[in-house]
């Protein structure tokens, strides 16, 4: 997909890493705001089985 055609979330997946190894969903993007979902991921739970505080 040319960079013209790509979503506000598109291109942030395509050019910030950290969005990508999250596996971050770019929900809503405007001008005003951004819905961004952060799914439930074993590999980021902590030593007692809950979300990391940095993810």
């Amino acid at each position: 997909m040319s960079a013209d055609r790509m979503t506000i979330g598109e291109m942030l997946a395509a050019t910030v890493p950290m969005a990508r190894t999250l596996n971050l969903e770019f929900m809503e993007t405007t001008p005003e705001k951004a819905a961004v979902a952060l799914s439930d991921q074993s590999d980021f739970h902590d030593h007692v089985g809950g979300p990391r505080a940095g993810a």
